[in-house]
């Protein structure tokens, strides 16, 4: 774990200063959110999502799209990809291609979205991935990105460290990996967000913020939760604000709305509407 004094000397802690000026945290959006719509008419809803009024994004699919290509419709747009997903595969097999794609969208960060495991993740998975990650990060770094690694909420099962998430972070360099907080897939696995980003302050640069339908059956296999547990912000099992300001109060940087609804579009109304009225 770094220092709060290392910590408070980043860009991230700066970020947060600035936000505290806000009622709120600036929010971007993750388009995976509207990858119906984008597979069906990527311009149209690279519109949609600025006329929603956000203006930082985050993505991974470029649906069809050359990076140049996807780069001149975010610009067109007024949109800024600050964020780009990439597979742990593709990370291991071409990670050059991975710089050079993050570059063109104008990406300050690469996200892994998994690490390779079976069924359950296992402390072995963990520890395996570790080195990979930190390798990951450190070439990035080279090339003058920043790499975390996305939270789906598999990472809290019991390990010598305390849980797997213990494992991954006290055997990652923060130098060159850090993580995406999904306070979703947090509070499906009976953790806290805000527990967690205090105990690991600076740690997690980036955040989906997204929130969980009540009566939702938590604590299994995410690849069983259906699509319609992800709800409006402010309506499900989510404390967002203790979230936001925890965030805030931790040093993440970035913050993308991700709804993976079938009307998230709708939704996505819905939650804009409650974050105006939240205050940190």
């Amino acid at each position: 774990m770094i220092s709060r004094r290392t910590f408070l000397a980043t860009g991230c802690a700066l970020a947060s200063v600035d936000a505290k000026r806000r009622a709120t945290v600036p929010m971007g959006l993750e388009i995976y959110s509207l990858r119906r719509e984008a597979e069906k008419d990527l311009p149209a809803t690279l519109a949609l999502i600025r006329k929603f009024g956000f203006k930082e994004v985050e993505g991974g699919d470029s649906f069809g799209r050359s990076a140049a290509e996807f780069r001149k419709l975010l610009d067109g747009n007024g949109l800024k990809l600050t964020s780009m997903m990439a597979a742990y595969d593709r990370l291991s097999r071409d990670i050059n291609s991975v710089a050079e794609d993050a570059h063109t969208l104008g990406a300050a960060y690469v996200v892994c979205s998994t690490v390779p495991h079976k069924k359950n993740l296992t402390a072995e998975d963990c520890e395996r991935a570790t080195e990979s990650l930190n390798r990951f990060g450190e070439n990035l770094a080279k090339a003058g990105l920043s790499c975390c690694y996305h939270i789906h909420g598999i990472e809290f099962g019991k390990s010598a460290d305390g849980t797997l998430f213990d494992t991954l972070a006290k055997g990652t360099n923060p130098k060159f990996i850090n993580f995406e907080m999904d306070i979703f897939w947090i509070v499906f696995a009976y953790q806290d967000p805000v527990k967690l980003l205090h105990q690991y302050p600076g740690r997690f640069p980036l955040m989906h913020v997204k929130d969980i339908r009540k009566g939702t059956a938590l604590g299994g296999s995410p690849g069983d939760v259906l699509e319609d547990a992800s709800v409006p912000l402010g309506t499900g099992l989510v404390d967002i604000p203790a979230a936001l300001r925890a965030a805030r109060e931790t040093g993440v940087c970035h913050y993308y709305i991700e709804d993976e609804a079938v009307d998230a579009a709708q939704q996505l109304s819905e939650s804009l509407r409650y974050l105006e009225g939240v205050r940190l």
